[in-house]
């Protein structure tokens, strides 16, 4: 049978988005948190300009990061949402026919 091949568990969809979704937050947060953290008088000169530049990349890459990673969960919620409307038609259809297979 099909059903013992392909199956979609929609609750582990769930727990997948939010738990992408809690990354964007946290992405976001360190950001956020890094934006009041200055290179400045970290150590020479030079280390504070490598620091420096290392927080211009971060920010950026993570800005990235959590833009993908939302719009990958807002997909993966739609997925379960999509997964959930078929569960219902499929089982209202099997209902629907084992109806008019009883009345016959």
């Amino acid at each position: 049978m099909a059903a013992d091949y392909f199956n979609t568990d929609t609750e582990e969809l769930g727990r997948f988005r939010k738990t992408l979704e809690d990354a964007k937050t946290e992405l976001d947060n360190v950001r956020k948190w890094m934006q009041d953290v200055t290179a400045e008088g970290i150590g020479t000169k030079d280390l504070d300009a490598a620091c420096a530049e290392f927080h211009e990349h971060w920010k950026y890459g993570s800005e990235q990061i959590a833009e993908l990673t939302g719009k990958f969960a807002e997909s993966v919620n739609q997925s379960k949402a999509n997964y959930e409307e078929v569960d219902r038609a499929l089982e209202e259809g099997f209902r629907k026919a084992a109806a008019e297979g009883g009345a016959k």
